[in-house]
């Protein structure tokens, strides 16, 4: 699997089991990191007949990538433009043999954020959507969801002690998005800024449930 849009890199499901192994994840890191940092994350992971396709962002930041600009930029034009270039990602995936709700949208803190703003602006309804510590800016959020965007899962994950992304500000818009009828699975963890063992357990039992 390769996409135009984005430097990637593919890891095809070592094992199908019970599953057809039609399914695959689109991972998005941090602000200034990169795919490379996320080949263990998947392993980790480690579900059954999940494909996953790593990304880059689209702007070099410092050692890495990042998807949109912080404070005291501006980052609704970043958020616009990789929100744009992901939907065109999914639409490569779909033309390669996956349907809509083959693909999982998974990322961590920007790219959380991004996971999220591309399903508010989804045609279709997604096999789901992750979003790990995300930045979730309120005021992005559309005043009605589609559809398909209600009809697709969401997992949610926050740090209580994050002091990156208060643990607040995200629950608040969780509760915004719900409110306007999201499936939301939203899990709470004794952690920072990071992923957590327990968080990557809980993940995985939602993935399952899904495939």
């Amino acid at each position: 699997m390769k996409t135009s849009q984005l430097e990637h890199f593919f890891i095809p499901a070592k094992n199908k089991g019970w599953t057809d192994g039609n399914k695959v994840m689109i991972v998005l890191h941090g602000l200034g990191d990169g795919l490379d940092s996320y080949k263990m994350f998947v392993q980790e992971v480690n579900v059954t007949g999940l494909n996953y396709l790593l990304v880059n962002a689209p702007t070099p930041y410092f050692m890495g990538h990042s998807w949109y600009d912080i404070p005291p930029g501006d980052p609704n034009p970043g958020i616009d433009d990789s929100v744009t270039i992901l939907l065109n990602v999914i639409e490569e995936v779909k033309m390669q043999g996956y349907d809509y709700q083959d693909i999982i949208l998974c990322g961590f803190s920007q790219g959380g954020c991004i996971a999220m703003e591309t399903l508010y602006k989804s045609k279709a309804q997604l096999g789901g959507v992750a979003a790990l510590s995300p930045r979730l800016y309120e005021e992005r959020i559309p005043s009605t969801l589609p559809y398909q965007v209600q009809k697709t899962p969401v997992y949610c994950a926050h740090g209580n002690f994050d002091d990156v992304i208060p643990f607040k500000q995200t629950e608040n818009s969780v509760r915004s998005l719900i409110s306007k009828g999201l499936q939301i699975d939203f899990n709470d963890f004794d952690m920072g800024h990071e992923i957590d063992p327990m968080e990557i357990l809980s993940f995985r039992e939602w993935l399952n449930e899904l495939l």
